[in-house]
């Protein structure tokens, strides 16, 4: 039966497109499996031939999730996954649906949605801000390895297909996750700073799944106030250090003092003025760091070090669930932001806070409304400013 299609994606057929026009890319770089690699894994597992699963593992090989396993093991799984399809608006399952599988994303989006209840009648709720996920993400698998009710929605924002690995077949891969999972917990639940929010059992679970640990192997930019985005992340150092930074100016004739700074780390050249730019270390920070809580870093860096790990938690989550680092942050927001629709932007732009959200920043703003005219008439450098 061939895959029905969503009614705002128009049919391949509609376009006139040359047959040969990506013959010479490869599907891994495309981000897709072959026809028959998907018709393959919508069979039951003994009609499954073995060379058809090793073909479908190549294909595979790009994924992050499958480059842990051991041959036997991804073959064992290949031979059991299921390929399914959802549409836009589809729910793959609800907050508190018993767990039966775990998805891996081959295209697509799903959104992570948690639902709490503000009051005792439970018609009234409101929602936690969403988790995206897009092609490589794997979902479903905490609750799963934890045998407890699904803590979020997952939601299918659009036209999306996955891998889905059902309840009986998870044995085969839980003991490759239960190490990552056991210190994704042990490190959340360890974490000064989130431990004096004061959350419930069920707000600990949904942090979990609201969570990511990761290790970084090599010097990597996670925050650049330069590029004029915001982070979604709040970060917290459990082992190794990072470096703040910042991009220093001075002339050409300067130059020779250069040595004298902190570690170099690029020169660029400006052509148009004769002025270098150097990024200087100013600040090496280690494990009880943290950043992107409620801060604004303006145009600092924040660098990672070899062998630095963080423990990283959906941003909004920690906002909304203390109105009084709420407030703080607008205040700080208010020094180094230029208008109240930036500010409106700002948090939009974490998949669309809400209203009430919005509106209290306002407020706060409008009793200064001359930092809403112009960036210009706030002399006031950023701060660096660390709290929960």
């Amino acid at each position: 039966m061939a895959e029905k299609l969503p009614e705002d994606v128009i049919p391949a057929s509609s376009f006139n497109v040359s047959d040969g026009l990506f013959c010479g890319i490869s599907l891994q770089l495309r981000g897709m499996l072959t026809q028959e690699s998907k018709h393959l894994l919508t069979l039951t597992h003994e009609k499954r031939d073995r060379n058809a699963i090793f073909k479908a593992i190549a294909e595979l090989e790009d994924i992050d999730f499958f480059q842990k396993f051991s041959t036997d093991t991804k073959f064992k799984l290949v031979e059991k996954m299921v390929f399914v399809v959802h549409e836009a608006d589809e729910f793959l399952f609800r907050q508190g649906d018993p767990p039966e599988s775990v998805y891996l994303i081959l295209s697509g989006v799903v959104s992570l949605r948690y639902n709490v209840c503000e009051s005792s009648n439970a018609n009234s709720r409101t929602r936690w801000p969403e988790k995206v996920l897009r092609r490589g993400d794997v979902f479903g698998e905490i609750d799963l390895l934890l045998n407890r009710p699904s803590s979020v929605d997952a939601y299918a924002v659009g036209y999306s297909e996955l891998l889905k690995i059902e309840k009986e077949d998870f044995g085969l891969i839980g003991s490759y996750l239960e190490e990552d999972i056991a210190r994704l917990r042990s490190y959340l639940r360890g974490c000064e700073p989130l431990v004096g929010f004061n959350w419930s059992q069920e707000e600990w679970e949904v942090l979990e799944i609201f969570s990511e640990l990761r290790s970084y192997l090599e010097e990597v930019e996670i925050y650049n106030g330069d590029q004029g985005s915001k982070v979604r992340w709040s970060y917290f150092v459990v082992s190794g250090e990072c470096k703040l930074c910042r991009d220093i100016a001075y002339s050409a004739s300067e130059a020779s003092f250069g040595s004298k700074l902190s570690t170099n780390i690029k020169y660029l050249e400006d052509s148009n003025s004769k002025f270098l730019k150097k990024n200087v270390e100013f600040e090496t920070c280690k494990q009880g760091f943290f950043f992107g809580v409620g801060e604004n870093f303006g145009k600092n860096k924040v660098l990672t070090t070899p062998a630095m790990e963080c423990l990283l938690v959906f941003r909004l989550v920690l906002v909304f669930k203390d109105k009084e680092l709420l407030l703080q942050m607008a205040r700080d927001l208010e020094n180094s932001l230029p208008s109240d629709e930036v500010v409106s932007r700002y948090f939009i732009d974490y998949n669309k806070a809400s209203q009430d959200v919005e509106e209290l920043i306002k407020d706060i703003l409008k009793d200064k409304p001359w930092r809403l005219l112009s960036s210009e008439n706030s002399k006031q450098e950023p701060r660096f400013i660390k709290y929960v």
